[in-house]
């Protein structure tokens, strides 16, 4: 298939209203590798939000079938959130959502396409983000349109330092009771048919577990910091998989890329953290 432009730019998604109790934002750093050692992130009392929570918050891929995009051809390509404010544990926010742009690789090849998300609390905005989705052998309508993403390069040097993790055997399958339900993350049939020997995790729990790593490795566990964390989503991670998430500091800043040990292809690159003093 090939994107239709037009149709993509001209679809309206409805803002809509979400409420949700603390056990969500729980789940969330649950599903991200918290475990009870992060305990302002897994305990109601004096809880903190993994402020990459917002994505989920927002998550709705029902405007898929509206524009004509097949879900089976779509993985997640890169994710940028900018926060103005923590996320409350608990409450009811305001999600708007808009087609900001597309990206065109060329006939045969993907397309992209790039989903602005707002999340408000009462009319007082949270966070900003733009979320690019890769739609398989979509490309060849036209050449680039609308909003496109910021690269971020990583240095041509060492890392300053690098951080180990493992992922958990049923990380998809728990990350997978937010609310993304694609089967590409737990039939192993379904992930033969669209090319991979076996369920991969979500990219936005590969983005939501090096999050919290680099929160807690930077900013002392602090959400109240993290102004903007970006990440481009590289290559697949199978869960069980042990990541190493490297690291190079520029000030207020930390780019990082990860991998999964043992291949030398990066899941996530173009990494980039920033932090308030």
């Amino acid at each position: 298939m090939t994107i239709d432009a037009d149709r993509l730019l001209s679809v309206a998604i409805p803002s809509f209203t979400v409420a949700y109790r603390d056990r969500e934002p729980m789940l969330y750093a649950l599903a991200c590798g918290a475990t009870a050692q992060d305990l302002p992130f897994v305990y109601e009392s004096a809880q903190v939000v993994l402020p990459s929570f917002v994505q989920m918050l927002g998550f709705n891929d029902s405007w898929l079938d509206i524009a004509g995009v097949p879900l089976d051809l779509v993985v997640h390509g890169s994710l940028d959130i900018r926060w103005t404010a923590p996320v409350p544990a608990q409450g009811e926010v305001t999600v708007e959502t808009d087609i900001a742009g597309l990206t065109d690789k060329g006939a045969g090849r993907g397309g992209i396409i790039h989903q602005r998300m707002r999340v408000l609390d009462g009319g007082r905005l949270i966070s900003d983000s733009l979320s690019s989705l890769f739609v398989r052998g979509a490309g060849g309508f036209g050449g680039d349109r609308g909003e496109q993403p910021q690269v971020v390069a990583i240095p041509d040097r060492a890392a300053d330092e690098t951080l180990h993790l493992a992922t958990a055997e049923n990380q998809a399958a728990l990350f997978r009771l937010l609310g993304d339900r694609n089967p590409l993350h737990i039939d192993p049939a379904f992930a033969g048919q669209a090319g991979f020997p076996a369920p991969i995790l979500h990219g936005a729990a590969t983005f939501g577990t090096v999050c919290l790593a680099v929160l807690k490795h930077c900013a002392g566990g602090d959400p109240a910091r993290l102004r903007r964390f970006a990440a481009r989503f590289t290559g697949p991670v199978f869960p069980g998989d042990r990541l190493a998430i490297a690291l190079w500091r520029d000030g207020a800043s930390v780019l990082f890329r990860a991998h999964v040990q043992g291949r030398d292809k990066p899941v996530l690159d173009g990494g980039l953290a920033e932090f308030s003093e």
